[in-house]
């Protein structure tokens, strides 16, 4: 990329946009670099100007996960997205790349690694992490054995069923998802179908069993 990047942070955390912004500012010195703390106000920013990359938290308030990929690439289609999430990246990364980001980062991830992810999407390549090309890797070596039936589930469906096999509460899921107990209800009785299971523990035993290694 020749001109300087202009890029969207939309992170709620004021710490985070503020190391991000370092990182940015240090391989780009010119870079102008605008942030956002929900979702509603990055859809105003992007009234305003064109942005050539948006890194995005995925729990950014007022934002719904893999909806706020679609919004952004409606509202700017040559605008890269690269999301940036303290979820476990071999469980999301790929789901997040085929919803239309161009890349996932880890929150855990070092500042050359963050950089190294910034560089590349803004170079037009898709970003995964080391470890996650080794998780594809896998899944081709291992491709004639059985697979796992949660590439049924929706999106919603599959960040359910992560949060349950963690063993994160009812009550907490409810509220990280914005959801009512008569849907998280609904979800994790297609989740049971779906996984041909019974309860949270043949789920979660499941899940074990057909997780990649």
């Amino acid at each position: 990329m020749k001109r300087m990047p202009v890029i969207l942070i939309a992170e709620d955390h004021l710490v985070v946009r503020m190391g991000t912004t370092l990182l940015i500012k240090d391989l780009y010195p010119d870079a102008v670099v605008v942030e956002a703390d929900s979702f509603d106000i990055a859809l105003k920013e992007m009234k305003t100007r064109n942005f050539d990359l948006v890194i995005l938290d995925i729990h950014l308030p007022g934002g719904d996960n893999t909806n706020m990929i679609d919004a952004i690439k409606i509202r700017q289609k040559e605008a890269y997205i690269l999301v940036f999430s303290s979820y476990e990246e071999e469980i999301y990364a790929l789901r997040y790349i085929d919803s239309g980001a161009d890349g996932f980062l880890s929150k855990k991830s070092s500042g050359e690694e963050t950089r190294s992810a910034i560089r590349k999407v803004l170079n037009g390549e898709k970003y995964i992490s080391s470890k996650v090309q080794y998780q594809l890797l896998q899944q081709r070596i291992n491709a004639k054995q059985p697979r796992a039936k949660d590439h049924v589930l929706s999106n919603r469906e599959f960040e359910v069923m992560n949060l349950l096999v963690q063993g994160v509460s009812n009550a907490e899921i409810k509220l990280r998802l914005g959801i009512s107990a008569s849907t998280l209800s609904t979800y994790k009785n297609q989740i049971f179908k779906k996984m041909n299971v019974n309860n949270i523990v043949e789920l979660v035993e499941k899940h074990r069993l057909t997780k990649p290694d």
